[in-house]
């Protein structure tokens, strides 16, 4: 019995010191299985898009690294408005439930505007997403989904995931930036002087120069 406690003890200090030295595993994110039924009522925003930029939030230096907000131009829309654009947050760190969004690939998101306490409130952005929330990678394109449009290096989209997101509508075009007022154009409200007046006044002066120049003259003679 006494040669079992150190043995024993040996073992208690490995166990601690393998948790201690690699938090992210005990932290890891864990996601609860759900089938696509589910999976699609939970969304807010379904859509496919492709990423053309990210943007990471300022935070604490020293505390974890602050979320991402990815845009993404929008190609199919599957529930919620059907934007041209999307702004979806999300963590960093897989680790904090983060999903690695690449600009320039195109995705399937299912986004949410339920506020979980995984964000910050003040962040700007009513949408964001989670490792658990069933966002793929899918192939390069703009039209519906389909089997084959799973992605490139996985198993391709299921028949009950293509079933319960249902058939999408195209996204609203883009509204165009109006383009600057020009400084030269005359504004609301003025109108454009006629060059008529230009010339009426300048036959008025000519008439009164040649009035006082003929009244000049008789007084003269």
């Amino acid at each position: 019995m006494r040669g079992m406690k150190p043995r024993v003890l040996a073992v208690l200090l490995l166990l601690l010191a393998f948790v201690t030295i690699t938090p992210g595993t005990a932290c890891a994110c864990t996601c609860a299985p759900f089938d696509a039924a589910t999976q699609v009522k939970r969304a807010d925003a379904i859509f496919t898009g492709t990423v053309v930029s990210a943007r990471r939030l300022e935070g604490d230096p020293l505390g974890p690294p602050p979320p991402i907000v990815y845009t993404l131009r929008a190609d199919q829309v599957y529930k919620g408005g059907a934007l041209a654009e999307y702004r979806v947050l999300t963590n960093a760190d897989s680790a904090a439930c983060g999903f690695a969004f690449a600009v320039g690939s195109r995705y399937l998101v299912f986004a949410s505007d339920e506020q979980t306490g995984m964000f910050p409130a003040d962040t700007g952005v009513s949408l964001h997403t989670t490792l658990c929330d069933g966002d793929q990678l899918v192939r390069p394109g703009n039209g519906p989904l389909r089997a084959e449009d799973g992605d490139p290096n996985g198993q391709p989209i299921s028949a009950a995931l293509l079933t319960a997101i249902g058939t999408p509508t195209r996204p609203a075009p883009a509204t165009p930036t109006a383009p600057a007022p020009d400084s030269s154009a005359p504004t609301s409200g003025s109108a454009p002087v006629s060059p008529w007046i230009y010339a009426g006044g300048a036959a008025v002066i000519l008439l009164l120069g040649f009035a006082a120049w003929r009244f000049l003259s008789r007084r003269r003679v």
